[in-house]
């Protein structure tokens, strides 16, 4: 029976009593008498069973900081110019072969890591942004003028070929009214 369903009742007044954890009497708290509770009602004190553990646990936080040192190290030999260094380096960390160790510190050498704190996000990518929006205003001024060329390069076909036709309406009218 689970423990919320268990019920004992006073035998002197009838009120219902929670029966407390673990505690073989207790005293009724509506008309004070006391009550041995059964042994079958008796709830159990919850015990720990087994020490908590934290979501590392199993995982070594030193050897994940000393990874990050350590990949901090390649990336700063390698963009220092010392690539065979890196190569060696990096081929210790991640067990990959030369060629791919070579092609991953090649792409390292060639990028750019902005290490400032005292610039905020907005000083950082606002050359960036303002080039993306010349781009785009670029674009944009590009695609307008493709648009306008293919609707009059469109509307000169259909000029050239309605021509002929218009000429002979016209021409068939004038014949009509003279």
């Amino acid at each position: 029976m689970p423990e919320s369903m268990q019920l004992l009742k006073c035998p002197a007044c009838g009120g219902p009593l929670a029966p407390p954890t673990g505690e073989s009497t207790m005293s009724c708290p509506y008309c004070k008498s006391s009550v041995v509770v059964p042994e079958s009602l008796r709830m159990q004190k919850k015990t720990a069973s087994a020490p908590q553990t934290d979501i590392f646990s199993g995982i070594d936080t030193n050897a994940m900081v000393g990874f990050g040192t350590q990949w901090g190290e390649v990336v700063q030999l390698a963009q220092n110019g010392n690539k065979a260094e890196a190569v060696k380096k990096y081929m210790a960390l991640t067990g990959n072969n030369e060629s791919s160790a070579t092609y991953t510190v090649d792409h390292l050498a060639r990028s750019q890591f902005v290490q400032s704190s005292t610039q905020s996000v907005q000083q950082m990518y606002a050359p960036m942004m303002a080039q993306a929006n010349e781009t785009v205003k670029s674009v944009t001024r590009m695609s307008m003028w493709i648009g306008c060329g293919v609707t009059a390069f469109v509307m000169f076909i259909i000029l050239i070929t309605m021509l002929p036709v218009l000429i002979g309406v016209f021409a068939s009218l004038t014949t009509l009214f003279k």
